[in-house]
């Protein structure tokens, strides 16, 4: 593949994959639906989208080495007066950025401007192609959590985003630290010296907007979360859902609630799977079609609660108003 195809591939890649999201808004008779951080007690209706918002860049091994299409060959810090420094190390902390000069650690506003040189791999012997991101506006969300905002050059020299736009409009990512996510099952694993970087266009950056945030809790239990704003009843990353979709959930951090409780039963996730499903989500399906490893999964019952399965993670409900 030549560099212009290669190029090509990965900004079509960033659009199609990393942007395919709903348009969250406000219900005259549930306020304010919008983005938000969570904190506890939340109730409200969220939008989901059915695809996690993987790009050909997802995921950059900080230390260099060949990784899921990319190898990251340095960073450079724009600071006053055009000087350039050359980062020593790249890390991510929580949900933050941070980079090293020397003993000087730069990080929030500091990175805005700067420059990640990248090379496009298709193999481990490939040579590759030199491309560059950067980044172009920066938000401090809270003290361990910014979100970014990366751009790059299409084939035309026009600046583009990394990712697409989320449903409030903006093309923001948060990043993660160590870990891997397999962009067809959604099953992610810790990886070192890695940084995830998570569109809010997709279901993993958006599963953060909604509260849950992967330095807060065990991955195993933010996977879920994940799987839980795509519809992935059976845990093997196939979405039982149509972007856009409004639900109601509610979790055992007392993150977010149902703001009408009398709406139907959707279905309880745990750990290990989905317990049990009621309506589901895409009005396309029947309870009795949601068929997971060739077994249909239980009916929930019509007194469920948050501890009628062992290890409940989320409850979800169909927003019927």
């Amino acid at each position: 593949m030549n560099a212009r195809s290669l190029l090509s591939l990965l900004i079509v890649s960033a659009g199609l994959v990393a942007g395919c999201d709903g348009i969250e808004g406000v219900d005259e008779d549930l306020g304010e639906v919008t983005l938000r951080p969570g904190g506890g007690g939340f109730g409200g209706v969220w939008l989901n989208t059915s695809l996690i918002g993987a790009t050909l860049f997802s995921e950059i091994d900080l230390k260099g080495a060949s990784h899921d299409g990319v190898r990251f060959n340095g960073l450079q810090i724009r600071r006053p007066g055009d000087q350039w420094l050359t980062a020593s190390s790249v890390s991510a902390v929580d949900g933050n950025l941070k980079a090293k000069v020397g003993t000087t650690t730069y990080s929030g506003a500091d990175l805005v401007g700067s420059r990640w040189q990248l090379t496009l791999v298709e193999g481990e012997d490939d040579e590759g192609v030199a491309a560059e991101i950067w980044i172009a506006s920066h938000v401090q969300v809270s003290p361990d959590e910014s979100r970014y905002v990366f751009e790059t050059l299409d084939l035309e020299g026009n600046v583009v985003p990394v990712c697409d736009a989320d449903s409030a409009g903006n093309h923001t990512l948060i990043p993660i630290k160590d870990v891997t996510v397999d962009a067809m099952t959604g099953a992610m694993a810790t990886r070192k010296d890695t940084v995830y970087l998570a569109c809010t266009s997709g279901a993993v950056g958006k599963a953060i907007v909604w509260g849950y945030k992967p330095w807060d809790r065990v991955l195993s239990d933010f996977e879920v979360a994940t799987r839980v704003v795509r519809a992935d009843y059976c845990f093997d990353g196939t979405p039982w859902t149509e972007t856009g979709t409004s639900l109601q959930l509610r979790d055992k951090y007392n993150i977010n609630t149902f703001v009408h409780a009398s709406d139907p039963t959707e279905v309880v996730w745990t750990k290990t799977g989905a317990a049990c499903v009621g309506t589901p989500r895409s009005s396309i399906y029947s309870a009795a079609q949601v068929v997971c490893d060739g077994q249909a999964l239980p009916l929930c019952p019509s007194n469920t609660s948050m501890t009628t399965f062992s290890g409940t993670l989320f409850w979800t409900k169909i927003n019927a108003s």
